[in-house]
């Protein structure tokens, strides 16, 4: 608990320390017999083997990244009974001495029950283990989740593990994605392709981090999977283009009659020409005759 006699500087520097390093609550029973709960910072211990009630560090980059990932994952795996895909879920493993993990995003295969409420995904249970896991880099714990985890996910026999890590480095920001695939029970380097794209064999996925964002497309295709809002965005757009050129049709329809009435109108007044042309001509006709007939009788006419 943070005292109230200390200043409001110490204060935030205190919120700022736990926000960066995760933290856990005390219940402490003070002399008077009231209960005052107490905010601890996570140790690096407690940071790789969360328990239950602990809050691991966060932030909105953090967030976005995870939340984005296991969004595209879920997803592309909607169909597919037997594949899970987890956030911010504690892993009990089957090994012994094995303290459990909690990747801020994973996916198993061949699991059962998928839609099952999991507290814990316990592996010998499940049957399975999961075969991909990603973390993104806590900045205070950055050696935890970029050398210790490694060693400690490649133990558990963790298919492939990514690091999408984003940092300031000499006024500029520094952006990876860091790969490992399990290779005969070792962890080998997933080397990232001329666009900077590490291939994540087990989900079939390309991944790379471009200003801030994380960027995934299909393997086989190449096509850059969009997340859910994006593709809300899109559809957004799409009916309002549609909207517009359903607008648009309806207005040259509304042209197109006008066009024909205005035809009409044409054709109409060009057969009233044409009638009254004929007219003129037979008038014209009759009154050569009747002057012909003049002459005929009073010779020409005078001048």
């Amino acid at each position: 608990m943070v005292s109230s006699s200390l200043s409001s500087t110490t204060k935030s520097d205190r919120s700022t320390e736990l926000a960066e390093r995760g933290w856990r609550v005390v219940t402490e029973i003070q002399a008077d017999g009231t209960m005052d709960s107490i905010y601890v910072p996570l140790t690096s211990e407690e940071f790789l083997h969360p328990q239950e009630g602990f809050h691991l560090p966060n932030s909105t980059f953090h967030d976005d990244v995870t939340s984005h990932a296991r969004d595209i994952l879920t997803r592309r795996y909607a169909n597919a009974p037997t594949v899970g895909v987890f956030r911010d879920l504690l892993i009990e493993w089957d090994i012994p001495g094995q303290k459990d993990l909690c990747p801020d995003t994973f996916v198993a295969f061949g699991i059962t029950n998928k839609e099952q409420n999991r507290s814990k995904f316990i592996v010998g249970n499940e049957g399975v283990r999961p075969a991909f896991v990603l973390e993104v880099v806590s900045p205070r714990y950055r050696k935890e989740d970029r050398e210790i985890k490694v060693v400690k996910y490649a133990h558990t026999r963790v298919q492939e593990y990514v690091i999408v890590d984003r940092r300031r480095q000499r006024g500029e920001w520094v952006e990876e994605v860091l790969g490992y695939r399990l290779t005969q029970g070792i962890y080998q380097p997933i080397v990232p392709d001329e666009e900077g794209r590490i291939y994540c064999e087990t989900v079939g996925l390309l991944m790379s981090l471009q200003s801030g964002y994380l960027v995934i497309e299909d393997a086989n295709t190449g096509e850059r999977l969009l997340s859910s809002l994006e593709l809300e965005t899109t559809n957004q757009e799409l009916e309002a283009t549609n909207q517009e050129l359903e607008t648009t049709n309806q207005e040259l329809e509304t042209t197109n009659q006008e066009l024909e009435t205005t035809n009409q109108e044409l054709e109409t007044t060009n057969q009233e020409l044409e009638a009254a042309k004929e007219l003129a001509q037979q008038q014209a006709v009759e009154m050569a005759a009747l002057l012909e007939q003049y002459r005929e009788r009073f010779g020409n006419l005078p001048d």
